[in-house]
Parts: structure tokens; sequence; C-alpha cells
């Protein structure tokens, strides 16, 4: 085998190891034992993190941040690549930090001059946009962790109060540019979906033992996504001007919902979380006449009384 064919198996191999032995990788490559310790060495010269462990029980490992091997893109795929890690760049926050920039500035270093230009090119013509937010997300790298290892943490979160919180996370995801975390929360003794930005502390609790098991009642993040809890909501009726109709198709969860008329007007028919409600006070009248709500009547009430407020607020 050529000695470049070697490395870059030599590179693979290691990588699927937690630790291993000279005398090992020297067996399983069909190589002397002279011959592995120069691999090494040059691997290591290469920026491959191997680190070596002293003693009976000693060995070598590849330190977390692992090094991949060579691997061979079309040119399709070299832009479809360059252009998914692009799409990140308008986030504020991102659980792998800066990642993704040096991801790009190695990738785009190493690309021919040809497509180099054709992806400068796209990048005039071609937008992925995220809406870009300033908000700080201080906690987002922690409560990925916390999803992954599925550890109960405590955290402080911010909404119309601070309130001290035990939750286990399920998992992470992000729309319209912010973050949001879907967990069990143990004061609700329910799910319950937090906004990342609103976490204000976050420690890892103590007491793992009254962990859930989310093995066999969890497949998926995305099936999270804009669930509800049935036993937990209310009926939304909404008429709508064709104004109010277009307004409403912009927003995901409500678009679902809307049943259209032959004159371009609308009305919404779906079920809303009760967690909803200050929510969708404050969309709806900032829908103005566009938009008149039947039901609920908890939230027609609402929406009076803020009103109510406005009127005396600018009455002078």
């Amino acid at each position: 085998m050529h000695k470049a064919q070697r490395l870059i198996q030599l590179i693979m191999k290691v990588n699927e190891r937690k630790t291993f032995t000279i005398q090992e990788m020297a067996d399983e490559c069909g190589v002397s034992r002279r011959t592995m310790i120069r691999d090494l060495m040059e691997l290591s010269e290469l920026g491959v993190p191997l680190y070596s462990e002293a003693g009976a029980g000693g060995g070598y490992r590849v330190l977390r941040e692992k090094v991949l091997p060579p691997i061979s893109f079309t040119e399709h795929e070299t832009i479809a690549l360059f252009f998914a890690c692009q799409s990140l760049r308008n986030y504020k926050s991102l659980p792998f930090k800066n990642e993704v920039d040096t991801a790009l500035q190695k990738f785009f270093h190493y690309l021919s001059s040809e497509l180099k230009q054709k992806i400068e090119c796209m990048q005039q013509r071609l937008v992925f946009w995220v809406p870009p937010h300033e908000i700080e997300v201080p906690y987002l790298k922690e409560l990925l962790e916390a999803a992954l290892d599925q550890r109960i943490i405590k955290i402080v979160y911010e909404a119309s109060t601070r309130r001290e919180r035990m939750i286990q996370p399920l998992g992470i995801y992000t729309m319209n540019g912010l973050w949001y975390c879907q967990a069990y929360c143990f004061l609700a003794e329910n799910h319950r979906l937090f906004r990342v930005d609103r976490v204000k502390d976050f420690s890892l609790e103590a007491d793992q033992s009254i962990r859930l098991n989310t093995a066999d009642t969890e497949d998926h993040i995305l099936s999270w996504i804009m669930r509800m809890d049935e036993s937990d909501t209310l009926d939304l009726e909404v008429d709508l001007t064709a104004e109010g109709v277009r307004r409403c198709q912009t927003d995901l969860w409500l678009a679902r919902g809307i049943k259209l008329h032959e004159d371009g007007s609308g009305t919404i028919c779906t079920k809303m979380s009760t967690s909803y409600v200050t929510w969708a006070v404050h969309f709806f009248l900032g829908l103005g006449m566009e938009a008149n709500v039947r039901h609920p009547q908890v939230l027609r009430e609402q929406i009076q009384n803020k009103l109510r407020e406005l009127t005396k607020q600018y009455k002078h």
C-alpha cells in the first residue's frame, strides 16, 4: 500500500477508537511496530491531536477535536456545503460557536480559482436569509449538551415574570432566527417550550434520580415543534380580511389553520395552547381592523382590557 493511502487509512482507524496501543494498530494495519511509530509521528505533525499515556493501561488516544481524512466532493456538492454553512452566518449565537467561520475559511481556501469565482458570483445572486437578532443566548451550548446527555438542570426563566424551573431538555431547534428548547418541566409536570434567550441562569441539578426515560416516548425533536398538550388547549376562531390573511400567512402556525373564502378573506380555525394567549393578544391587536377574534372568550377579554389601557395611555 502506498504511504499516503496508509496514512489516510490510519486517520480513519484512530478516529474510530477511544484508545489503542502501537502494537494493536501495527497488527491491524499489517506493518511493523517501528513503521507504526513513524506513521503516528507523521499524523501528529499533520495536526491529528494524538495523546499518549504511559503505563500498563496506557496507549494512544485522540483528543476531542478529531481530524477527518481527505474527502472528495463534486462541484455541486461543494457549492451546496458552502451555502449550507453560510446560511448560519446571521445567527449571533450557535451551539458550536466559531466553527462555522473557520470551516468556511478552510473550505474556501482549497477550492480552485474557477470554483471560488463561481461561488463569489452566486453569493451576489443567492441568499439563504435568516432574520439577524442581537439577542444574547448565553446558555445555548449548555442546553444542547443537557439535551444530548438527558440531564436535569435548573434554570431561571424570564417570561412575564422571573421564575426558577427544573427541566429536562429534550432538544433544541431554531426558527425565524430564534432558538427554542423543548423540555419536560418538573414545575408544570408537563412538556413546555422555552425561548433560549430568556434563560437567565443555568446549573446542573445535583439529584438526577428523577430523570425521565425518554427513550420510549421521544422520537425526534421535529415531532415536538408546534406540538401542544391537547388537554390544555383553546379553540381559536378569528375572522380575517384579505390583508389579514396575507399577514397571518407569514406565521407558520397560524397559516396552517386559515380557511380561505372566495373574496380573499378567511377564517382561522385551530387549537391554541393556553400558554399562547399573551402572545395572541399582542399579535391580533397588531392586525387592527384586519382581524376579529371570535373565540376564545378569554382572548377577547384580554384584548379588550389591553385596548382600554391603550386608550387611557393615549387619552391626553
